[in-house]
């Protein structure tokens, strides 16, 4: 909007000057016309219009007065028209932003709500990312567990073995059975406990729990320690007193 000063020499020569906010220069001549109607000026030339501000602010008034004029364009248009649907809700924004000295739009809420979207996404991304980067590491570690089960049963299997050969020759018999049956207890009640915490591993991991995975990771290295020990203290029984090779 600009603001014009309009000059208006009436009849009797003298000027009558106003200031009024329009559209561009043509709208002020108008405006000029019709004052010059008003103060009985004797011919065009007696009404002059001369800009003094580009882009001027105007008051709450004149914003109000411009507003009626395009809500009776939008009135006259019809609500299902292309202006209409396309102004719809606008209206009501410029009349609060008059009131309450907002600065409120359509377009800003928009851009508001499509900002905090795009923060949303992101941050979702992120953490599924993370939680499959996380799966994976827990993956890697239960076939880690497993194949250590594997391993530790294998080794079971070769003690046991050596035990059956070595106990009859290296204490009497009641002490090396004394000290068979403590020892393959602990070995088996350790044994137990690292397959019950490797199969409650491979389902926290299934169910996406990385904090009972880890936990159930850690409990079945203790009790695979244990285990070991227990086996290896049962093949140390046949170095005790000296164990001859069976040969």
């Amino acid at each position: 909007m600009n603001l014009y000063e309009i000059s208006v020499v009436d009849g009797k020569g003298i000027t009558h000057k106003s200031k009024i906010y329009e559209i561009n220069v043509d709208a002020a001549f108008k405006e000029a016309f019709i004052q010059g109607k008003i103060y009985g000026a004797e011919k065009l030339d007696d009404c002059t219009v001369q800009q003094i501000q580009t882009n001027a602010g105007v008051s709450k008034d004149t914003e109000r007065e411009y507003l009626g004029r395009i809500k009776n364009i939008l009135d006259a248009l019809g609500p299902n028209s292309y202006c209409a649907m396309a102004f719809d809700g606008c209206v009501g924004d410029a009349e609060e932003n008059i009131d309450s000295d907002f600065a409120v739009s359509m377009r800003g809420r928009w851009e508001n709500e499509r900002e905090a979207h795009e923060k949303t996404r992101k941050s979702m991304t992120e953490k599924v990312n993370a939680q499959g980067q996380r799966i994976a590491e827990l993956e890697a570690e239960v076939q880690k567990a497993r194949q250590m089960e594997a391993q530790a049963r294998k080794e079971a299997a070769e003690d046991k073995i050596a035990l059956e050969k070595a106990k009859g020759k290296i204490l009497p018999d009641n002490v090396a059975a004394e000290l068979t049956i403590m020892l393959r207890k602990q070995a088996d009640e350790a044994a137990k406990e690292a397959l019950y915490y490797a199969d409650r591993m491979a389902a926290d991991v299934e169910n996406s729990v990385p904090a009972g995975a880890a936990n159930s990771a850690k409990r079945f290295r203790e009790y695979r320690k244990a285990q070991v020990d227990a086996l290896r203290l049962l093949g140390a029984l046949g170095n005790i007193g000296g164990l001859k090779d069976d040969d």
